[in-house]
């Protein structure tokens, strides 16, 4: 091959990589541009994070713990053991009382969160998988085997209602006027079910948006739905937003979680490192972040200024839990999260 054929190459090719590299969406690891505030390391399995009364606990799937997490040193102080399958967990308002599911049981166990002593058990529904507190104080749970959503009494901690949803449900979101929000899988829609008297209020058709898995209620009326194949938005007057997902995101939503004052939001995908906050309105992409491995749940709570993100390091067969300020995000300089789960502030 003469010189100028392998000159003429050299330039098409760069000319390529330009290219790309100009119109490519920029990505960058977290560990280059934000610093955690504190990593841990736990053997695979499981972690779920709860909070109640500025109390933060953590549960290990695979140790069988509900351990109380100290805000100063971020170690971990064993509240109870010897679990078997714990499932989900949550925290009263107060901070006063735990509440931990036992996935291969019917099992519901309720105790104090400080205080020494035999927890409480009480019979649910078959393979209970999600327990969460609304924002009426009340507790709900997803019976995970049978598609149902139990109203727990808050006094009891028993079923008093159910509801037989009929389709498969990922996560229960609550919004901050009572209602719970839960995306339906198999229909490709979105439920509404209200809680004063607990009844479905409505189900929404998504059109465009294959096998939701998240779905976040937003203060101003509407949601945000993430699917297999696209993000999709409705505001309060029905007006809809669709973005495909590709490239490194082409697997679909892992999950969806919105930062305080509800103007941003944030979201994971199935089998990537990429995390991208982008603004509700518009579903316009505001940062792209390359996490060092792939994470498995976001959380934020009431009074912490942190972003919890669990991920999962397969090649070490290790759950990785680290925490990074929210102030550092775009958007949240000045943010404190006194907010219930809609993102709309108290």
């Amino acid at each position: 091959m003469s010189g100028k054929k392998i000159a003429l190459l050299f330039v098409l090719a760069f000319g390529g990589w330009l290219a790309w590299s100009l119109t490519a969406p920029r990505a960058w690891g977290l560990e280059g541009r934000l610093v955690p505030v504190f990593s841990r390391s736990f053997s695979e399995g499981r972690i779920t994070l709860a909070s109640g009364g500025g109390l933060l606990f953590l549960l290990s799937e695979k140790a069988g713990t509900v351990s109380r997490v100290d805000p100063g040193t971020w170690t971990l102080a064993v509240r109870i053991a010897g679990l078997k399958n714990p499932r989900d967990l949550a925290v009263s308002r107060s901070g006063g009382r735990l509440l931990v599911d036992l996935e291969s049981s019917r099992s519901l166990l309720v105790l104090p969160s400080t205080a020494a002593g035999p927890p409480l058990q009480r019979t649910v529904g078959l393979n209970p998988g999600q327990i969460l507190a609304g924002s009426d104080n009340h507790y709900y749970l997803v019976a995970r085997a049978v598609h149902l959503l139990y109203a727990l009494d808050p006094d009891r901690y028993r079923p008093r209602d159910w509801i037989a949803v009929g389709d498969v449900f990922r996560r229960v979101t609550p919004d901050g006027v009572g209602h719970l929000w839960l995306p339906l899988f198999r229909s490709d829609g979105v439920m509404e079910v209200g809680t004063r008297p607990f009844a479905v209020l409505q189900t929404i058709d998504l059109d465009g948006c294959s096998g939701p898995v998240s779905v976040l209620p937003l203060p101003a009326g509407g949601f945000l739905a993430g699917c297999q194949d696209a993000i999709v938005s409705s505001n309060g007057q029905g007006a809809v937003r669709r973005v495909p997902l590709r490239g490194a995101v082409s697997h679909g939503v892992r999950e969806l979680l919105l930062f305080p004052g509800g103007r941003e939001a944030l979201a994971i995908f199935h089998r990537s490192r990429t995390m991208v906050l982008f603004d509700v309105g518009s579903l316009k992409e505001i940062s792209r972040y390359r996490l060092p491995y792939r994470p498995a749940r976001l959380y934020i709570f009431p009074n912490w200024p942190i972003l919890f993100v669990v991920m999962n390091d397969q090649d070490h067969e290790m759950t990785r839990l680290s925490g990074y300020r929210l102030p550092d995000f775009p958007g949240q300089s000045d943010t404190i999260p006194v907010t219930n789960n809609s993102g709309k502030k108290k």
